[in-house]
C-alpha cells in the first residue's frame, strides 16, 4: 500500500462526518484547517496543482498524511477549501465594509480597507485561486464564481454612487473605474510582504492614489 492509499483510508475512517466540530476545539480546529490549506496553497504555487502532492504538503505543515485527509481531505478537496476560504473571507470582509451606512467615499474606503486584510491573509490561497481556477470541480468553480459576480456588482454599485456624489470621475464608465480599482488591489497578492508593507499602509496608498478624500 501506498503512502497514498494510506491517506485515503485515514480519510475514510475520520472524514465521513461533513461539517465535524468537536465542540470545545473549535478553534483549534479550524486554525489546524487554515494552516493545512494555507500551505497547501504554498505547495501549489510554486509546484502547480497537477504538480503537488499531499506528500509535500504533509511534510511543509509538519503533519502526516492522514492528518491532511482527517482535517480537510484530499488534493481535489484541498483545492476546493482553497476556494471556498477565499470565498468566505471576502465575503465576510465585504459584508462588513457595508454594516454600516456612510457616503460614498467613505464606503468605498472601508472597502479598499476590506479587501486589502483579506488579500495579506490570503496572498497563496488567493493567488493559487485565480492561476488554477480550472482545477476545481464544476460545482465549486460556479459557486464561487456566483460570489465573485455578486462581489463586483457590490463593488460597482458604491463606485456609481462615488462617481454621482463627484468623489469619482462621473465621465468614465462606472465598469472600467471599478475594475482597475479592482485590479490594482488584486495584483497585490503578487509584491505584497508583509514584513516589509502593513495592510494599513497599503489600504492608504489605494485610497490616496484614485484621489478618496479622508475617511472616519
Amino acid at each position: 500500500m501506498t503512502a497514498e492509499d494510506t491517506a485515503r483510508q485515514g480519510e475514510t475512517t475520520t472524514r465521513r462526518r461533513p461539517g465535524r466540530r468537536p465542540g470545545s476545539r473549535n478553534d483549534d480546529w479550524e486554525d489546524k484547517r487554515r494552516r493545512i490549506l494555507d500551505v497547501a496553497a504554498e505547495v501549489f504555487f510554486i509546484r502547480g496543482y497537477e504538480r503537488g502532492t499531499t506528500k509535500e504538503i504533509a511534510e511543509r505543515a509538519g503533519m502526516s498524511q492522514p492528518t491532511i485527509y482527517h482535517y480537510v481531505g484530499s488534493k481535489e478537496v484541498l483545492m476546493s477549501e482553497i476556494a471556498r476560504q477565499v470565498d468566505r473571507d471576502f465575503t465576510k470582509a465585504l459584508d462588513d465594509a457595508f454594516a454600516v451606512p456612510a457616503d460614498s467615499a467613505t464606503q468605498l474606503r472601508r472597502v479598499i480597507d476590506a479587501f486589502v486584510r483579506s488579500l495579506a491573509i490570503n496572498q497563496r490561497t488567493f493567488a493559487v485561486y485565480w492561476k488554477e481556477f480550472r482545477a476545481l470541480p464544476e460545482d465549486v468553480g460556479r459557486e464561487v464564481s456566483g460570489h465573485e459576480r455578486d462581489f463586483v456588482t457590490r463593488v460597482e454599485e458604491v463606485v456609481s454612487r462615488a462617481q454621482k456624489e463627484g468623489v469619482l470621475p462621473a465621465e468614465h464608465p462606472t465598469r472600467i473605474i471599478s475594475e482597475g480599482i479592482l485590479g490594482m488591489m488584486s495584483w497585490m497578492h503578487w509584491w505584497y510582504k508583509p514584513d516589509e508593507f502593513h495592510p494599513d499602509q497599503v489600504a492608504a496608498a489605494f485610497c490616496d492614489l484614485i484621489g478618496l478624500p479622508n475617511g472616519d
